[in-house]
């Protein structure tokens, strides 16, 4: 999955999170602390170059309680501040800028000899008519196919699906009155049998109406024009 972050955003996060990255203090380091501490606590130091060995012992002792405070410190700032590379990719996705993710999902009549036309069905709240799409979903393309399954009455085994490729866009947003970038994956479904309903220009399936178009009566479509040229030109692109 592609994400888009702007760059400054991205380098306040790191530089906000780079003491806790990478951080992480283990117990073995206070056991080794506590192991140098008990052993220089029963060993028993000679005297070297008119140095008493009580002194360097003492220095050790205090060397060794020093780095077991240490330690501890350092164990209960890390529980404090339990901060991990999943925290970190988390925090990097709420900066993605990508407003939706869908799945356009491309059909061609290829019952006809010389297919040119593709399937579209008529959304009545944007009053346009859509290529077959979905918002994405971990199990994508099994999603994809259960639902055109469902859709249009057709065996899951008689689907064969096929990503394409991924398109970002920046888009105007009518519903937030602002540019958006839009994310989308497209598929091509290649139906291996059509149910003879699906063969007419236009049919219907649990109340919504489906129809075989041209790219060229698309493109003529004055509400595709206004709200799905950009789509339209992709599938022209990649199809």
């Amino acid at each position: 999955m592609k994400i888009l972050i702007d760059d400054i955003k991205l380098n306040l996060l790191l530089e906000q999170k780079k003491q806790f990255i990478g951080r992480k203090v283990a117990w073995d380091s206070v056991l080794s602390a506590f192991s140098f501490l008990i052993s220089v606590l029963l060993a028993s130091y000679e005297d070297f170059f008119g140095m008493s060995g009580i002194v360097f012992k003492t220095i050790f002792v205090l060397s060794g309680i020093g780095f077991s405070v240490k330690s501890i410190i350092d164990i209960m700032k890390s529980s404090k501040n339990n901060y991990n590379y999943e925290d970190l990719l988390v925090d990097i996705n709420k900066l993605n800028e990508i407003a939706h993710n869908h799945s356009i999902v491309v059909i061609r009549d290829s019952f006809n000899p010389f297919p040119n036309r593709y399937l579209v069905y008529e959304d009545k709240s944007w009053n346009c008519q859509f290529f077959l799409n979905y918002k994405e979903n971990p199990n994508n393309e099994e999603f994809i196919r259960n639902h055109i399954s469902r859709e249009l009455k057709v065996e899951p085994d008689d689907i064969e699906l096929s990503y394409v490729a991924q398109k970002l866009h920046e888009k105007y947003s009518e519903s937030a009155k602002e540019n958006k970038v839009y994310s989308h994956k497209f598929y091509l479904a290649e139906i291996k049998k059509f149910p003879d309903q699906m063969q007419k220009d236009s049919f219907n399936c649990d109340g919504k109406t489906y129809y075989w178009k041209s790219l060229a009566e698309l493109e003529e479509d004055k509400n595709v024009q206004k709200k799905n040229m950009d789509i339209l030109n992709y599938v022209k692109e990649l199809f």
